[in-house]
């Protein structure tokens, strides 16, 4: 009788498992009449959990509840620790999932209890976890709190990536909601610490999808992050926050970068050809031997440094160039018409066929700028432009 229970005991988790509820109940009732005929108590409560899984499913609460309480009563009469935290477990999601915050706690509180008395730290962890969620729930946010960080402490002990994530995103939700910008701000670099071991072991072209999956915001947390050499190549970072980041020799090739923040951010020696940087900050950015043949209408350059940078080609119109160093960069066929060069340094700047029309230049000074045009030169002069000859 015994194979014949067990039998049907999995035929009702392969019936439930296909949706099949009224067929899995027929199942689990057989099998839950035959352990009890032979006096198996610890499969009787077991299949009587699964029981009110089915009523739960098919909102026959009552029953439901009965069955998890019968599961729960033969687990603590057996001294069955395993068919306890499975039977509060179940009582504790089905009153979160009705809506009894309160309730849910209850049972909750009971097996993180259970969890602890068996030593189990597996156990411990999702007790943990489930509890802070339901005081959330019950905005009871400072138990939540102490909940999670319980939770954060036994995933980083036990190596579990998976919640350790979870636990940090709860946690940063919470301190986002209390304004505590110091304790969102070491969430953060938690949740970049953990990226940056996934990527050691997936690899720099994996960056935009881990930053994601550990909870961080492309738009808003790379913003002072040392990015040297990540790969960002044909991704959306439109609006995205790179404030003070260093990105040396970072490739952005093909990368939506329209409105994208680089206040200040280290870019030397990087990769932006044929990206998107309309309407793109970059004042004070350094972009030292940078690859920027690329879009930039209306980009925002103040007091960038562009020394040596390639421009060959590059597409600024109405580029705000105030104060940058363009000393040695190559502007070849580069499209400037609009552009502002108020208090720019253009000295070995190479503007050969180059388009400035209507290019903003009273008092700018082009003295050993190259590529001038003999044609172009009386029109810049004429814009208030300062040439050497000029000075003769």
């Amino acid at each position: 009788m015994s194979d014949i229970a067990n039998q049907r005991f999995k035929q009702g988790v392969s019936q439930f498992q296909k949706g099949e509820i009224d067929a899995a109940l027929g199942s689990w009732q057989e099998a839950l009449e035959m352990y009890r005929e032979m006096g198996d108590r610890k499969r009787e409560g077991a299949t009587l959990g699964n029981l009110g899984v089915a009523y739960a499913a098919l909102s026959e609460d009552e029953r439901a509840i009965a069955c998890y309480q019968q599961h729960l009563d033969i687990a603590r009469e057996i001294g069955d620790p395993k068919g306890q935290l499975n039977a509060l477990t179940n009582l504790g999601n089905f009153y979160y999932n009705k809506g009894q915050y309160f309730d849910a706690i209850r049972y909750r509180k009971d097996c993180l209890t259970v969890a602890r008395e068996l030593q189990d730290r597996w156990a411990e962890e999702y007790a943990l976890g489930s509890l802070g969620i339901a005081h959330d729930a019950a905005d009871e946010l400072p138990e939540a709190i102490d909940c999670y960080r319980g939770q954060l402490a036994i995933a980083t002990e036990v190596g579990d990536r998976t919640h350790q994530i979870e636990a940090l995103d709860r946690l940063r939700v919470a301190y986002e909601y209390l304004q505590d910008g110091e304790q969102v701000a070491d969430c953060r670099e938690q949740q970049w610490a953990i990226a940056r071991q996934w990527l050691q072991e997936a690899g720099h072209a994996e960056l935009m999808t881990i930053v994601k999956n550990v909870g961080l915001d492309p738009l808003e947390d790379l913003a002072g992050q040392d990015l040297s050499g990540f790969d960002f190549r044909d991704a959306d970072l439109v609006g995205a926050n790179f404030a003070g980041a260093v990105l040396r020799e970072a490739d952005f090739t093909l990368a939506d970068l329209s409105r994208a923040n680089f206040q200040n951010a280290d870019l030397s020696g990087a990769i932006l050809c044929n990206a998107n940087l309309r309407d793109a900050n970059l004042r004070g950015a350094n972009l030292r031997r940078a690859d920027l043949r690329t879009k930039l209408p209306r980009a925002d350059l103040t007091e960038a440094d562009l020394t040596e940078a390639d421009l060959t080609s590059a597409y600024l119109p109405a580029a705000n160039l105030r104060g940058a160093n363009l000393r040695g960069a190559n502007l070849n066929y580069a499209d400037l018409s609009g552009a502002d060069f108020s208090g720019a340094t253009l000295k070995e700047a190479d503007f050969s066929r180059s388009e400035l029309q209507d290019a903003i230049v009273a008092n700018v000074d082009f003295t050993g700028a190259i590529g001038i045009s003999r044609r172009v030169k009386p029109d810049l002069i004429q814009k208030g432009a300062i040439f050497e000859e000029n000075d003769k």
